[in-house]
């Protein structure tokens, strides 16, 4: 009997400090949330902390600039490539064609160019003689209107028969006559010699278009040849052998290592403590939290939602107020060296230090 009362009395205090534990862990919990809940509406750190942040670097797309079926691939997923390589060749036999029938052309407009030039050189060698021709017709007239002059004198005293008269008047008109065909063979001749020059303006004309059409033509042949723009590390490989590319279709991305940064989304009612030029605390999830070294470089000047295709409209009537988001842009004190294991898109928690 005494020991069923001793078990009794055991089993009572176990069930009293039992109960008084339960009400230490209880007790703990409401401590903890009241706290938690406390921290949703003070700040007790020295920090302004977000982990709505992911690193960010700039990414080359390449892009094809004609249209070809791929010849040859020269890069593979994920490999590192340098700027200038090589990393599609398009089919460019069209291509080859384009600049032989350029180069046709070009020859063509030079030759005509060289004819006129010739031709110019013949203008002025017929004008010259037409000149010349004019002062010996000149020189005729001259002469023949002295010899009119003497007959008509010898006429009038009867010295010379009509005939011969008439002979002499017959020399002076031919004399004119012959005169005034050759200044409209000279004023011809220069018009000839002006015409051509005109033609030597339209021809060197020409030619510039010829070896523009061959500029261009070569230069389309150049993108046949698709290379890297950037030092950096190729996306992933969504082109196959023989495949048709268009103009500005995206070839291959490549990620630039040299330049890696974060875009950190605070709260609107933190931006009061940010400056730029604050000291921040980067620390990566999928590196084990592991920390990196920055500082604020830009503030945005809006918030992400005015940065959005659709802006919200606060205008209708089931407006809720939502603490908006603010981009915040913050540049790595590492180099790039040690920024290596750190991939664009990862997630990051941020410290700011007040």
């Amino acid at each position: 009997m005494a020991e069923e009362k001793d078990m009794e009395t055991e089993n009572k205090k176990q069930e009293v400090r039992k109960n008084r534990l339960i009400e230490i862990i209880a007790l703990l919990f409401l401590i903890a949330g009241m706290v938690w809940m406390a921290s949703l509406f003070f700040d007790f750190s020295n920090a302004i902390k977000t982990n709505n942040a992911q690193v960010d670097a700039d990414i080359a797309a390449v892009t094809s600039r004609v249209t070809g079926n791929i010849k040859a691939i020269k890069f593979t997923e994920y490999g590192t490539v340098h700027a200038g390589d090589t990393l599609v060749l398009l089919d460019d036999e069209e291509f080859l064609i384009k600049v032989a029938q350029a180069e046709a052309d070009l020859a063509i407009a030079q030759a005509n160019l060289a004819t006129i030039k010739q031709a110019v050189v013949t203008s002025r060698s017929s004008e010259a003689a037409t000149a010349a021709r004019l002062k010996g017709n000149a020189a005729n007239l001259e002469k023949a209107e002295k010899n009119y002059i003497r007959f008509t004198n010898m006429y009038r005293d009867s010295a010379v028969t009509l005939n011969q008269f008439d002979q002499v008047t017959a020399q002076l008109k031919s004399e004119e006559a012959n005169l005034q065909a050759m200044k409209n063979d000279v004023v011809a001749s220069k018009s000839i010699t002006e015409q051509n020059m005109l033609n030597i303006e339209s021809a060197v004309a020409t030619v510039k278009r010829k070896e523009a059409d061959l500029s261009a033509a070569k230069l389309q042949l150049s993108y046949t040849v698709i290379v890297a723009p950037a030092n950096g590390i190729v996306g992933e490989r969504t082109i196959h052998l023989g495949e048709l590319v268009n103009v500005n279709q995206v070839i291959a991305e490549i990620v630039v290592q040299n330049k890696k940064w974060v875009i950190a989304n605070f709260k609107e009612t933190q931006m009061e403590d940010l400056k730029v030029g604050q000291q921040v605390d980067i620390m990566v999830d999928a590196l084990g939290g592991k920390v990196f070294k920055g500082k604020v470089s830009e503030l945005s000047p809006a918030t992400g939602a005015k940065f959005s295709m659709v802006a919200p409209d606060n205008s209708t009537g089931n407006f809720v107020k939502i603490t908006q988001r603010i981009p915040v842009r913050i540049e790595f004190a590492d180099t790039a060296e040690k920024l290596g294991e750190i991939k664009p898109g990862m997630n990051v928690s941020v410290e700011v230090i007040k």
